[in-house]
Formats: structure tokens, sequence, C-alpha cells
């Protein structure tokens, strides 16, 4: 589930720093913990000095802490650059953090942006969510399925050669992560080249 962000304020339209976005970082493992990630671009130009834009976090829930890499993004020139960090948001525990209304600032010398995210879904709601997944060929055999489920639930990935056959053949599990995301790696199945691929909650 990617956010939808809206420009909450920005101090003047002549601003060097022109935009702030952000987009979730899928797992790259599929051992989740207490730190969920996102990928943050902004866009800005230094004019005819250096611009360099920090980052903040805010409303967040409580116990959660926020850090950037890099922690400062400079732009110099006068051509539109856009440049990319990592947010670690540090939860307690599991937490569905997309359900909050967090904030991201973007300050400069002399303007700031602020964002929030869209919230579309409960908490309950991501809690109960049914799986689904996403395929993506790596080439060479290799494949990623990205899931999508429910927060820190196990889930066991299955594939079969044909749709309606009731065999299905068990390839490994993977437990999503606060958000409910979760990423499983393998290639294509010996002695079927053609496959469905499904995501069944794994018992207790």
């Amino acid at each position: 589930m990617a956010l939808g962000l809206t420009t909450a304020s920005v101090s003047h339209a002549m601003s060097e720093l022109i935009s702030l976005s952000t987009e979730p970082l899928w797992p790259t493992s599929s051992t989740p913990d207490g730190d969920l990630l996102y990928y943050v671009t902004t866009v800005g130009r230094g004019g005819a000095g250096l611009l360099e834009v920090t980052l903040t976090a805010g409303a967040m829930p409580p116990g959660v802490t926020v850090t950037f890499s890099p922690s400062t993004l400079r732009f110099t020139g006068n051509q539109l650059t856009a440049k990319t960090c990592t947010m670690t948001v540090h939860c307690p525990g599991l937490l569905p953090l997309d359900c909050y209304p967090f904030t991201l600032t973007g300050t400069a010398l002399r303007e700031s942006i602020t964002i929030t995210n869209t919230v579309t879904l409960t908490p309950i709601e991501v809690a109960n969510r049914r799986p689904t997944l996403y395929l993506d060929n790596l080439g060479s055999g290799a494949l990623r399925l990205r899931g999508l489920g429910a927060t820190g639930k196990t889930y066991q990935i299955e594939a079969q050669a044909h749709l309606g056959d009731p065999a299905w053949t068990p390839l490994g599990s993977a437990t999503a992560d606060g958000n409910g995301r979760f990423t499983f790696f393998t290639t294509q199945v010996d002695g079927m080249p053609m496959c469905a691929y499904r995501a069944v909650e794994a018992g207790p």
C-alpha cells in the first residue's frame, strides 16, 4: 500500500525547495522487526549558493523515534535535482504506522514544506486484511513475491501449476511487518514453468 501525500504548507511561492514525497520501502527479508522504512525524495535547486534541507517527522505514535540517512540533503547549481534518503521509523513493537496521519517536514534556510500521509485504513482493518501478492520477475528464474497482509501475521507461500488444481506446493513462509508488508524470494518451480502463487495465513 503506497502512501498518498498532500502538501500541507509552503512558506512562499518562489521556493528553492520545490517538493517533498515519500513511499514505503518493502522489507528485504521475511523477518520483520520494530523498524519501518520509507524512501523520502526531495526536489530542490541551490540557485547561486548551497541549499541544505533537513528533514523532521511529527505526529508519530507514542514511543516512536525517527532517523534520516543522510540527515541533510545538499543542493547546488540552478538545475532542479532530486535527492533521496531513507527514513527509519523505530517502533516499540509491530505497529501499523500507515494508519496514523504523521507529518514530514523539509526545512531549508528560507522555506519549508510539510506533507502528511493520507490515511485510508484503520488499525482494525490492517489487522484483519486478507493477503494480496504481487509478483516481480528478477530474471534468470528468480522471483520476488511482495505481499500485503495483516500486521505481524505469518503467511505460508504456496504455488500450483494450474488454477483450480486442488494441490498446492508449499515454498516457505514470510512474516508481515507493522504495516502488513512482506517479501518472499523464490525461483521458478521445476516442472512448473507457469505457476499461480498464494499466501495462506499460517496456523498458531
